[in-house]
């Protein structure tokens, strides 16, 4: 017992803390050994040996992003299949308030997919603590009609020796792929068998193919609207499909580029937020300017932050979760407690990692930011550690006691 109040706890104060429905003012948030321990009055939370007290200032204590759909930013991609470069994505991420991501891959060789998962499965063994939860494989099991910017010499069937290394690597926890191409389902039983979520991406799957294979267990649809068919009335197609269990989320890219704000407001309306979830699907010249980049083998121009390829079709993001957050907000004329669950909640629970993520109950790990309504991110705290405060920003107060 007398051993619990030798832990050093971070006491965030003057905040608006978020309850996964609301937000609680006049409260403690208590963090102690990398965990939310409790949410107290300020009179029962007491001032112990090396608690480190933070003024929110009256800002809002929220659960940390999380990007499940993210191939690089600032320069640096996941399938550079180096540490430095996945360390390098951690510093941008927490920068932008994401304390949870899955490194994204794409459509390339097998060498060069291999050389990627290595990376991450390294990084993952050697640096705990980081906002780096494991990998999503897009590609390269796709339907070539439906490839995008995907590299169509690399995309292939799906090969039972190639993949099952990357699943026993533990390391992936999502996977896109177009079920309907020869041996698409057998990868996608493999796949859940060992515990990844199954997203259809890139697909052209009609609607009974669809639902058959949401019924076995797909549970996402990948980028929603993008790389897909429409929706026609004698042809519903995937979309309807995925729309009628209410057990399958979508992925939703709200950069005002990839889907029209309309488009998202009526997915919202159909769907509800809960089965919405916010990706960036970033590329790397995320937090950089336009100018001449690379998605993989893929050529790609950004302008006015627009990335494309040379036959003109898009390419990723230069989308921030940060931004993406703001743009739900305006899109759909959102409160902050309306559209937060997007960005939290619901990518947490469609990976089974809530509520240990996305969440700040009592027991969830401390991945904590505090944002501010005018100025946006203040500060990240991941498994109870300040990690990035935005310049200016001097937060933390060591108590006497």
């Amino acid at each position: 017992m007398f051993g619990e109040f030798l832990v050093p706890r971070t006491l965030i104060e003057n905040c608006r803390v978020w309850q996964e429905d609301a937000f609680v003012c006049g409260r403690t948030l208590v963090l102690r050994d990398g965990a939310i321990d409790s949410l107290r009055l300020k009179a029962e939370t007491g001032c112990q040996p090396g608690d480190r007290r933070i003024d929110g200032n009256g800002a809002f204590a929220l659960p940390g992003f999380i990007d499940l759909h993210i191939h690089g930013s600032l320069g640096f991609d996941v399938m550079d299949g180096a540490s430095a470069s996945l360390e390098r994505l951690c510093d941008f991420m927490v920068a932008r308030g994401v304390t949870g991501f899955l490194g994204t891959t794409m459509t390339d060789s097998t060498e060069r997919i291999n050389a990627a998962l290595e990376a991450m499965s390294s990084f993952a063994a050697w640096r705990t603590g980081s906002p780096f939860l494991g990998a999503h494989i897009e590609g390269p099991y796709l339907n070539q009609a439906f490839r995008g910017s995907q590299p169509e010499n690399h995309l292939r069937p799906p090969n039972r020796a190639e993949y099952m290394p990357w699943l026993e690597s533990g390391t992936v926890k999502l996977i896109t792929l177009a079920p309907e191409i020869a041996g698409g389902e057998g990868l996608m039983r493999d796949a859940l068998a060992h515990g990844a979520t199954v997203s259809i991406g890139h697909s052209g799957a009609d609607y009974d193919a669809a639902a058959r294979y949401f019924a076995v267990g797909a549970r996402q649809v990948t980028h929603t609207f993008n790389g897909m068919p429409g929706v026609h009335h004698r042809h519903p197609g995937l979309f309807v499909a995925a729309l009628e269990r209410p057990d399958v989320t979508f992925q939703i890219i709200p950069d005002g580029i990839h889907v029209h704000a309309a488009v998202i407001r009526m997915l919202l309306r159909l769907v509800g937020a809960e089965r919405v979830l916010v990706i960036s699907d970033a590329m790397v010249a995320a937090g950089l300017g336009d100018g001449e980049y690379a998605l993989g083998d893929v050529a790609v121009t950004v302008l006015n932050g627009q990335a494309r390829t040379a036959s003109g079709g898009l390419a990723g993001s230069t989308l921030t979760m940060d931004e993406a957050l703001r743009n739900m907000m305006r899109f759909c004329d959102l409160s902050l407690a309306e559209a937060l669950p997007m960005l939290t909640r619901v990518p947490a629970r469609s990976i089974g990692v809530y509520p240990r993520k996305g969440s700040l109950e009592r027991g969830a790990d401390a991945d904590v930011i505090l944002w501010d309504e005018n100025t946006g991110l203040r500060a990240t705290f991941v498994g109870g550690e300040l990690v990035y405060q935005a310049a200016g920003e001097c937060i933390a107060v060591i108590a006497d006691g």
